[in-house]
């Protein structure tokens, strides 16, 4: 079975809300796919410079996280869940209204904080809605830091490829000399 046809499946069985008799194995492999999809979505639109663009593609992930453990998305759930995210999500989202501020760190804030509010949610239904704030705020903080940190390793990774890349195509073109080359690679490599 393809990605497509998982997500297909997926969303099926969302919308039927056929999960009365999942393993536990199966509802973990459905979150991790809606938390995915869901930052996936909330980062590609988080390129629009409107403030809280993302937020019902969020809402939309922690309701479907809650479908998924059997409960309808109240308002108290609502409140707990963005009382989490608090002050960092709305300093955030003021900091659009000003012209490419943080937009490249916004992006990866965007993902990892999409991905730390699905945790929390997740937690929140997996412990049967019997979470203290405090123990929700920790699992929020600590998904999102290291959320945070592996999109900024996988957004430096990208650059150091792309850096090696250059330098490999002005070798081919014969616009450095192989020593040239490799004590700039070596430098690339060096700055990891």
């Amino acid at each position: 079975m393809n990605q497509y046809e998982e997500y297909k499946l997926l969303i099926q069985r969302l919308i039927s809300g056929n999960f009365a008799q999942a393993t536990q194995q199966e509802r973990d492999k459905t979150v991790m796919a809606i938390i995915h999809a869901s930052a996936v979505t909330s980062t590609a639109l988080s390129i629009i410079p409107v403030p809280m663009v993302e937020t019902p593609v969020q809402i939309t992930m922690v309701r479907a996280i809650g479908k998924v453990y059997e409960q309808d998305l109240d308002e108290k759930i609502v409140l707990e869940i963005l009382s989490v995210v608090g002050g960092n999500y709305l300093l955030r989202q003021l900091l659009r209204l000003i012209p490419y501020v943080g937009w490249a760190v916004n992006l990866s804030r965007v993902y990892a904080t999409t991905w730390a509010m699905g945790a929390a949610a997740e937690y929140y239904f997996k412990h049967d809605r019997e979470v203290e704030k405090e123990e929700l705020m920790k699992v929020f903080k600590t998904v999102l830091k290291q959320k945070t940190q592996e999109k900024e390793k996988d957004m430096t990774d990208r650059r150091v490829i792309e850096r090696l890349e250059e330098l490999k195509g002005l070798l081919d073109k014969k616009l450095i000399t192989q020593e040239e080359y490799d004590r700039k690679r070596e430098a690339i490599i060096e700055e990891l």
